[in-house]
């Protein structure tokens, strides 16, 4: 069932709601765009979080739950200047998501990816996360970005090997003996 808080409603509140999201940086990359996020892009990330797709972000939620998640990351834009982006891949709009945000809890920002399950497998979130961790460096100035990641996830361990980030022991022992392991990721030096 679809909430009323997930409909489009045509007139002057959406009409602001485009402009406002046409003043989010756009990221471009080969095969992606990484956009501001729209009403739509929602059942998307509902399928993500309300599935077993979500076993290691703390497991499957409700959708009214996935609804506070998303609209709190979109909220990031105006708290912090970055937030949440939608992955649209070539001729697939809303492919995933990637995120350079906060968990309420998080003592840092984290640099996260939340793809759909046809968009596994395709270097998605290599190239994702790669645009948005330049975005984070060049644009926003920041000295380094975290990946919290579940340690029984080694696709995603795989991946913070190929974006050369490094475990962060001390960050992880600030946690209190989570079951997560920090990735830092900094700035490339040329």
């Amino acid at each position: 069932m679809t909430a009323a808080a997930e409909q489009h409603r045509p007139g002057p509140g959406s009409r602001l709601a485009v402009r406002t999201a046409g003043r989010l940086p756009v990221l471009d990359t080969t095969r992606l765009q990484l956009r501001a996020p729209r009403i739509y892009d929602f059942d998307n990330y509902a399928a993500i979080l309300c599935s077993d797709r979500a076993a290691f972000m703390g497991g499957s939620v409700s959708r009214a739950d996935a609804w506070l998640n998303f609209t709190q990351y979109v909220a990031q834009w105006l708290l912090h200047g970055h937030g949440l982006w939608t992955i649209d891949a070539e001729t697939r709009p809303s492919a995933g998501f990637v995120l350079l945000g906060y968990q309420f809890d998080d003592p840092e920002a984290e640099l996260r990816i939340f793809l759909t399950d046809t968009s596994e497998g395709q270097g998605y979130a290599l190239e994702a996360m790669t645009a948005a961790r330049s975005h984070a460096f060049d644009e926003l100035g920041w000295s380094s970005v975290v990946s919290y990641v579940n340690k029984g996830n080694e696709r995603a361990r795989k991946l913070m090997q190929a974006l050369n980030a490094k475990r962060d022991r001390a960050a992880e022992e600030a946690l209190g003996g989570a079951d997560v392991c920090v990735y830092r990721h900094r700035p490339e030096v040329a």
